[in-house]
């Protein structure tokens, strides 16, 4: 079931990622430094774009134990 969840959820967040970054062309500049090769901040870019949700998961749970 966890699968079905995880799946579902990447699903979607392609989703999204891919209509932002049509709709908007800062988008692609913010995603530069990975998609050129030899970028020196790549790594940089690709830490903060993989723990941005896992902040966001941890900030709902941070509001939901004040509840």
């Amino acid at each position: 079931m966890s699968a079905t969840i995880i799946g579902s959820a990447l699903a979607a967040l392609t989703t999204v990622t891919t209509v932002v970054v049509a709709t908007l062309p800062e988008a692609q500049m913010l995603l530069s430094p990975l998609t050129e090769g030899g970028h020196e901040y790549a790594a940089v870019s690709a830490g903060l774009i993989v723990s941005l949700p896992i902040l966001a998961v941890l900030t709902l749970l941070a509001g939901s134990a004040k509840d």
